[in-house]
């Protein structure tokens, strides 16, 4: 017989329910609502108005959030009628010494998520992820040139905070797209970074009245494009715009660009079977119509965290980033988008996308 691992011992049945980290955690935020074994939870401090539509939200982490890059986004989770709904943002401030982190929100009168978030009041408590993705330039060793529209200029003042505060201050062009100066995300906290760093150059292109940004004027506004690396963020089709027009002039390698594809999936009620991916596109199994997605990454090999598998306990909760399932709890058809599930009553009707 082989020996018990740390691993499986605190996994055991016997210690029940003293290795119930979900009672643990309904226990602790049962005294703070940010406290958490497991969850990166965090308190709404304060939230600002920043122009038409957009809000920030200032939010103090638990201890257990490690920190990001400027550049990088998260995954903010709340209920929306009744049901968790995940969406990713960036983080629009340079990391701050007391941990506080702010979140700049286009809201969406159409939007579930958006209409929950334009409601939350100061103390409320959201759930986070780690922060992610690759779109950061710590260390600039020639010049940029920042090309974003509408809130993809969150990532940007991120990153110029961040250059500032470190003295680092490269040769810094940016150019912004939006509607008129009222739709102009995060103008103040430029013009604050243009005072304190006067060699800073920002073009806006106000589209209500100049017309939008094309090849033309971005070559008459940056007529070194090429000589800079570029960092591109904004809505898909002027993100596609510039990607082939980089493309044209044989400088992709020198364009990084950050934005959040929907994971488009079709409802397939009589496939056979379907595909659950991982966040990086990568197959991790495969499941049968109508097999709940944990019997299913237990026949691939996978060993998902689960406890009563009846839809109970809620402890094989996980993130679902892409696609649609079934509750076989509730007869209920999931979103398409961000969500958290069951595994053990979930079934897909779509290829998915999991973060397990």
């Amino acid at each position: 017989m082989l020996p018990m691992t740390p691993s499986l011992f605190w996994r055991s049945p016997w210690l029940k329910p003293l290795n119930d980290v979900t009672a643990w955690n309904s226990l602790l935020q049962g005294a703070n609502a940010t406290w958490s074994l497991t969850e990166v939870r965090a308190r709404v401090l304060r939230t600002v108005q920043e122009c038409r539509d957009v809000v920030s939200l200032y939010l103090k982490p638990n201890r257990l959030f490690k920190g990001f890059s400027p550049g990088q986004h998260l995954a903010l989770t709340l209920p929306c009628n009744g049901v968790l709904q995940s969406r990713s943002f960036s983080l629009s401030q340079a990391p701050d010494a007391g941990g506080v982190l702010r979140l700049t929100i286009k809201l969406k009168a159409d939007g579930v998520v958006s209409q929950a978030i334009a409601k939350l009041k100061r103390g409320a408590v959201v759930i986070l992820s780690q922060a992610a993705g690759e779109f950061t330039h710590a260390a600039p060793e020639r010049g940029i040139l920042l090309l974003s529209a509408g809130s993809g200029i969150t990532p940007m003042v991120a990153m110029l905070q961040d250059w500032a505060k470190r003295d680092a201050r490269p040769d810094v062009l940016m150019i912004h797209s939006c509607r008129d100066e009222a739709e102009w995300i995060l103008r103040e906290d430029l013009r604050t970074l243009v005072h304190q760093w006067p060699q800073l150059k920002i073009r806006p292109v106000f589209t209500g009245a100049e017309g939008r940004l094309d090849a033309e004027r971005l070559q008459a506004l940056a007529p070194d494009f090429a000589l800079r690396d570029t960092l591109l963020c904004g809505p898909q089709d002027f993100m596609d715009w510039i990607a082939a027009f980089y493309r044209t002039h044989g400088l992709s390698r020198q364009l990084k660009q950050e934005h959040f594809q929907a994971r488009r999936t079709e409802i397939r009620p009589d496939a056979e079977r379907f595909a659950v991916h991982a966040p990086d596109g990568s197959t991790l199994f495969h499941a049968l119509n109508g097999q709940p997605l944990l019997e299913a990454a237990e026949a691939g090999g996978l060993s998902p965290v689960h406890g009563c598998r009846r839809g109970i306990c809620k402890t094989c909760t996980c993130r679902k980033l892409g696609g649609t399932v079934h509750n076989r709890l509730t007869d209920t058809l999931s979103g398409s988008g961000e969500e958290w599930i069951q595994l053990c009553v979930s079934t897909p009707v779509s290829d998915i996308h999991l973060e397990l």
